[in-house]
């Protein structure tokens, strides 16, 4: 593999995180829908029509649909950043699985990952090259 293959392949976890946010959101909207027409309907009995009945159970339904999503996506969260830690560990280098543990685990920037190992963001960039360099040697069989 590449560079910038290993650099796509461990930036999956990130991407992952993402859509998991996404989503979260997306159930936090239903959510809010399906109480806001459950509490529209449920204070006035006189008149309810099977209209707004059938909308707060499709809200409902929308939300467990959302919900159920929700959860394959951190399932796959969960398998994606288990893979790149898993390729990280192979590094055995604990300064070098330090850095792309902070930059493809943690999302964290590079000058984050700085602050926090106490290094210049120039010496975490180099540190990163050559942990993906090295994770080039050792991916091949492991990504594929």
């Amino acid at each position: 593999m590449t560079e910038n293959e290993i650099k796509a392949w461990l930036n999956r976890a990130f991407y992952a995180d993402k859509k998991v946010k996404a989503v979260e959101m997306l159930v936090q909207q239903c959510r809010e829908r399906a109480q806001g027409l459950s509490v529209c309907y449920e204070c006035n009995d006189k008149g309810k029509s099977t209209v707004s009945q059938n909308g707060t159970e499709n809200a409902l339904i929308k939300l467990a649909d959302m919900e159920r999503k929700l959860q394959r996506q951190i399932y796959e969260l969960i398998g994606t950043a288990d893979e790149v830690s898993n390729a990280i560990a192979l590094l055995d280098d604990d300064d070098l699985e330090t850095v792309l543990i902070h930059r493809y685990i943690l999302f964290h920037t590079v000058e984050e990952t700085a602050e926090i190992m106490h290094y210049s963001p120039r010496t975490i960039r180099v540190k990163q090259k050559k942990a993906i360099e090295k994770l080039c040697l050792l991916l091949p069989c492991f990504a594929a």
